[in-house]
């Protein structure tokens, strides 16, 4: 509904309400009009009859003349009786139009949230900047009100046009920015559906995919990724992908026909390339280590029926990560959220990322409390703490689980090193309100 629709829509209501406040006024002023000259008629016949009973003889010559001025003093009684009655009738009725449309207006604007339809015109005003700032990489600057704003007037866009995938696909990386994957997948979905021959969409919705590191949802965004490599095999983006997907899958076919398409076109020390090799040997030797272990099991099971002792070394390597011990400051024990989640993340220190490598996330408990971050707890398979070399990490009491800042959170940070295989010991004091 428009704004001048809205408006015509008031006035005819307002204009009902006047018609049924002043419907009785009028009414009875008629009736007063009806009633006056109803008993002048009746006067006059009153004056005809007298004439006629005096000529009759029945009535003397005095007493006719005194009947003729009584009824003029009662019908000079009777009109001002009702002149002052209608005239008194006035103001309580105006009195009590206003104080309807006075309420009314009151009511209305309780019951439809106005401040709210102004916080809605104003998210959809800054739309365009929003939008602008969301497509141009920099999610990681949106403030918790930014990001409620621009999520409302995207809302409140699609609500109109619900074919606009342009719209979806903003909401989609809108969502994605702020790490809810399934909604954005499910944005980004409707996107695709709505316009299927766009390839750009395509590819965002791999790459949610492939956010979430999801075994189905990675094999979706291959089967999304081999589609699109059929229309256009020579594109090399699109390839570096699938070779990342298929590595992720453990596809070695794929992933070692994919990377060898962009082989010689990634820097000489690219550490997408190092990682991907790293996955292509490790595929390569899952037969024979299997193998191997099949053989050692069976020389252990010979072992065993022999009646010797047999150890068992772990061959696996430590977890690449940080034992983080988290406690509070004095302050943050009296003023800290007590209920809500302890979100512990890891930054890479040396870079504008602000992407986490890792996040774990619990229920607000006791504290000192213990918190393992390691390479298993990163959001992305390819960005992980054994990519990185220093870190910043952060513990934060949050109320509402987001990743997003809310005002009266409390956080502490702590910068440290990372030792490839080893769970290095770390403390983090939250020490400090947002």
């Amino acid at each position: 509904m428009s704004w001048s629709e809205f408006y015509i829509i008031v006035s005819g209501l307002i204009t009902l309400v006047l018609l049924i406040i002043a419907f009785p006024w009028l009414r009875s002023k008629n009736h007063a009009k009806q009633d006056s000259l109803s008993n002048t008629q009746i006067v006059k016949q009153r004056l005809v009859e007298l004439e006629r009973e005096m000529q009759e003889g029945l009535i003397s010559e005095h007493d006719k003349r005194q009947a003729v001025d009584e009824l003029k003093v009662a019908l000079v009684d009777e009109s001002a009786f009702k002149s002052h009655k209608t005239g008194n009738a006035k103001l309580p009725l105006a009195i009590g139009g206003v104080l309807a449309i006075a309420c009314g207006a009151i009511v209305y604007g309780q019951v439809n949230q106005m401040s709210r339809v102004a916080q809605a015109n104003q998210a959809i005003e800054a739309l365009s900047a929003l939008s602008q700032q969301l497509a141009s990489g920099n999610a990681n600057n949106l403030s918790q009100q930014d990001i409620a704003s621009l999520a409302l007037a995207i809302r409140q866009r699609l609500r109109e046009e619900p074919e606009d995938d342009t719209g979806w696909m903003y909401f989609g990386r809108l969502m994605l920015s702020i790490g809810q994957e399934v909604q954005a997948i499910e944005a980004i979905d409707k996107a695709v559906s709505l316009a299927p021959s766009n390839t750009a969409n395509r590819i965002t919705l791999a790459q949610a995919l492939m956010t979430t590191g999801d075994v189905n949802n990675l094999a979706r965004a291959q089967s999304i990724l081999l589609g699109l490599l059929n229309d256009n095999p020579e594109n090399d983006n699109l390839a570096l992908m699938m070779a990342v997907v298929s590595a992720q899958l453990g596809d070695l076919e794929n992933t070692r026909r994919f990377y060898q398409q962009v082989e010689g076109k990634l820097p000489a020390d690219s550490d997408m390339a190092q990682r991907l090799v790293m996955r292509i040997n490790e595929l390569e030797g899952n037969t024979s280590e299997m193998a191997a272990l099949q053989n050692a099991d069976a020389a252990m099971q010979s072992m065993s029926r022999e009646g010797s002792d047999s150890q068992v070394i772990d061959t696996q390597p430590s977890e690449t990560g940080f034992s983080v011990s988290v406690t509070l400051s004095e302050e943050a024990k009296v003023d800290a959220p007590k209920d809500g989640f302890l979100i512990v993340f890891a930054q890479d220190a040396s870079s504008s990322n602000k992407m986490p490598a890792a996040v774990v996330k619990l229920p607000i408990g006791d504290f000192p409390v213990s918190v393992e971050l390691t390479t298993q707890n990163a959001m992305m398979p390819q960005f992980t703490l054994a990519t990185l070399t220093d870190v910043v990490i952060t513990a934060r009491l949050s109320k509402d689980g987001n990743v997003a800042v809310s005002e009266g959170e409390w956080q502490g940070s702590m910068n440290s090193s990372v030792v490839t295989n080893e769970l290095s010991p770390i403390s983090v004091i939250i020490d400090k309100e947002l």
